[in-house]
């Protein structure tokens, strides 16, 4: 991912890339990738990549340091950050529905600022990101509704009350 592509991406608003009520994971990169037996983070991305593809689910990954690197998924956001844990805190404090998101870390400072903000937490060593043999590995499509189809279905639902 290019500098600038960084940057735009920290400069969006938290939910720009996710669809409406999904589950999303806020994962500590380094933090979960030496919880596992993976050897690298790029193998360990693939796997993410996979498990929120499989399972319908979302994922903003955030590791430490820089990379010009892009992943190919419509549901797995990685960025490169200079200081991760910061990162992870500023997208934390802009959280809008805490149900949502679970936060995947054992850093303890981070649990506690996602406490906070109540959004669930679970430790690295405790999270289980294996597909069921029943989902497959295939990545479904992820749909986007525009502003025109949202006030459309707000009429109808709306329609709908007595």
């Amino acid at each position: 991912m290019s500098k600038e592509a960084s940057s735009a991406a920290r400069q969006r608003p938290w939910g720009w890339w996710v669809g409406i009520g999904k589950m999303q994971y806020i994962i500590d990169g380094y933090n979960l990738l030496h919880q596992t037996d993976y050897e690298s983070r790029d193998e360990l991305i693939e796997v993410i990549v996979g498990f929120c593809g499989a399972c319908n689910k979302n994922a903003k990954m955030v590791f430490d340091g820089h990379a010009n690197e892009e992943v190919p998924s419509t549901r797995v956001h990685v960025i490169f950050a200079g200081d991760a844990d910061a990162e992870i805190i500023r997208i934390l404090e802009e959280v809008g529905t805490p149900s949502f998101y679970t936060l995947i870390s054992s850093d303890r400072e981070l649990k506690l600022v996602a406490r906070q903000r109540k959004v669930k937490t679970i430790n690295s060593e405790d999270f289980d990101f294996s597909i069921p043999e029943k989902m497959g590995g295939e990545e479904k499509e992820v749909c986007f509704i525009n502003d025109e189809e949202i006030e459309k279905q707000l009429k109808e639902f709306n329609n709908f009350k007595s």
